[in-house]
């Protein structure tokens, strides 16, 4: 975890989850509109323009991200996003905070 929420968070994040992951996830991973990855929404659509750093890194581990849309009628999506994360803690007992070594 990183005490900042910038750009290097983001993309550290990322590479150190797929290293604990074993891997990149197949299919498209689930984000909020956050500013480290979207330089704007188009619209109410699920269209962005990217971030050029983010552009660069998702093309370099070949990530599909799909981004939540946006006012009332995304905001339901990002408790969905939550709610996954979640399960999955619960789940994956190795990952846990609560578990120990």
């Amino acid at each position: 975890m990183s005490a900042s929420a910038g750009q290097e968070a983001f993309f550290e994040g990322h590479v150190h989850a797929f290293n604990v992951l074993g891997g990149v996830p197949t299919g498209k991973i689930r984000y909020d509109n956050l500013k480290a990855a979207v330089a704007s929404v188009i619209g109410f659509s699920r269209q962005r323009v990217e971030a050029d750093r983010w552009t660069a890194v998702r093309s370099h581990y070949g990530i599909e991200a799909f981004y939540c849309q946006p006012g009332i009628q995304g905001a339901h999506e990002k408790g969905g996003i939550e709610g996954q994360i979640g399960w999955f803690r619960r789940n994956t007992s190795s990952l846990s905070p609560r578990s120990t070594p």
